[in-house]
């Protein structure tokens, strides 16, 4: 495997590390793949999990390029005034349009995580080019959405602080019998930390479940999720969902798509994927692993059935 930087795009504004492999047996895929920002990181990815991957990939036999969009990590910023939707497709068509210069691929993988994902979902739906997206963690949205997550946390938070450990801690049952403990502050968290939060964001799920996603409007990769994986999938555009378990963006696709995202699964047109024990960024190492073999596991379909046995990678190779 073989690494490089590179530099593309109207006047080289555009930077990202190319991967390439290297083994003379190894099987060379005819898609590439691409690694979108997550939201401002740049193009390591969130704790170098978008590193570990790509390496992983080109192990494989697939060139991968993470990059960073105009105006993101070591990208310059765009003098054009394109709207933002407009460079993030302008950026992506160029990087494509490099690779197929380049590494003489026709075929590409998207890979992004939270709001790089809606990216990926938003790019397959305008170029054919697209034959697969990998979404990780897609989250995000408006400020209801994010305010509503924001008290589902705390109210998670402050019952599991009142909860077990509180419960099983003799000194603090020590304070609350001896008028020792802060009264005040107690009732406070239980009745608006608590039950409060809870109660807004259970009334806040249930109307989105009702009304939908009336607010995300202007994201309509967000609000209709549900028909864009319907259009990917009638134009067999592989698709891999992968969450974090609890993830809130989970709860969000699972109203966003209601049944079809079984029934996708179920005809073999949608893969979803959930990892336990592991938080948005996947800071565990265990969890990095488990999303690296994942993904991998997901691409093989992607290598040409030509190649047959002539795979060399190994799994473990990061």
């Amino acid at each position: 495997m073989r690494e490089m930087p590179v530099q593309l795009g109207a006047g080289k504004n555009l930077v990202g590390i190319l991967a390439r492999p290297d083994d003379a047996g190894a099987v060379q895929s005819q898609t590439a793949v691409v690694f979108l920002n997550a939201g401002l990181i740049h193009h390591v990815g969130p704790t170098r999990i978008y590193v570990k991957m790509a390496r992983r990939l080109a192990h494989m036999g697939f060139v991968t390029l993470r990059f960073d969009l105009s105006g993101v990590g070591d990208s310059r910023v765009r003098q054009d005034n394109l709207s933002l939707e407009d460079m993030i497709v302008d950026d992506l068509n160029r990087v494509m349009d490099y690779l197929a210069v380049t590494e003489r691929v026709q075929r590409f993988v998207l890979v992004g995580h939270c709001g790089g994902a809606f990216v990926s979902l938003g790019m397959a739906l305008r170029d054919a080019r697209v034959i697969g997206v990998v979404m990780i963690n897609a989250e995000g949205g408006d400020a209801g959405w994010d305010s509503y997550d924001l008290k589902r946390k705390t109210s998670r938070y402050y019952q599991n602080y009142y909860g077990r450990a509180t419960l099983t801690n003799p000194e603090k049952w020590k304070k609350l019998l001896t008028g020792k403990a802060d009264y005040g502050s107690i009732i406070r968290n239980v009745f608006q930390n608590i039950l409060w939060n809870k109660l807004s964001a259970t009334a806040f799920r249930a109307r989105y479940a009702v009304l939908g996603d009336k607010s995300d409007s202007t994201r309509p990769e967000i609000a209709n999720m549900g028909d864009g994986l319907r259009t990917l999938a009638q134009r067999d555009t592989q698709i891999l969902i992968v969450y974090s378990q609890g993830s809130s963006g989970l709860q969000r696709t699972r109203l966003l798509v209601g049944g079809e995202l079984q029934e996708l699964s179920v005809a073999g047109k949608l893969k979803l994927e959930i990892i336990p024990q592991a938080d948005h960024t996947f800071t565990l190492l265990a969890s990095q692993e488990r999303l690296t073999q994942v993904v991998a596991s997901w691409m093989r379909a992607f290598i040409q059935e030509s190649a047959g046995s002539k795979t060399t990678y190994q799994e473990g190779v990061i």
